[in-house]
């Protein structure tokens, strides 16, 4: 993470309702201001240091436009998450020399939408929305990888 924004590769930096922390700048730095969403409530440390999504928080907040069969597979087969994430720091920040493209989940319980657009502005991304959760990828497939193609430059628009 510390060196992608200096790498020659990749040439374009896309975001996929996800953070955009600048160099040095925390995850928990980037959030001050915004309200804490209730998806972030259901994050269950465990005792290794990684977290858990509760299968509430991925039924209702994380990935709540999947269907009932698609939710139980996540909530039976999520990856932990390393809980020093939220305390590490980039040592540079790639959209500020690169292309950034920025996929907005406006019904995302995770990170918030308005916090999204903030990102999304500051990195002067092209921004796409879709009316989608946190699990955008997985809820609007088709729309993601076009964003995907895009942000690669296999398509123009």
């Amino acid at each position: 993470m510390s060196g992608i924004g200096r790498a020659p590769t990749p040439r374009r930096e896309l975001h996929i309702a996800a953070y955009a922390p600048d160099a040095d700048q925390t995850i928990g730095d980037l959030t001050k201001g915004f309200p804490k969403t209730a998806g972030l409530d259901q994050l269950q440390p465990q005792a290794d240091g990684y977290l858990l999504l509760s299968a509430k928080g991925i039924e209702e907040d994380f990935a709540q436009d999947l269907t009932p069969s698609e939710k139980a597979l996540l909530v039976a087969t999520q990856l932990q998450t390393n809980g020093s994430i939220f305390e590490a720091k980039p040592g540079a920040a790639a959209w500020r020399n690169k292309p950034a493209w920025y996929v907005l989940a406006s019904n995302d319980h995770m990170i918030s939408p308005e916090h999204e657009e903030s990102m999304a502005k500051q990195i002067k991304a092209t921004t796409i929305i879709l009316p989608a959760s946190h699990a955008v990828m997985l809820s609007h497939p088709k729309e993601v990888a076009k964003v995907i193609e895009e942000a690669a430059g296999g398509r123009q628009n």
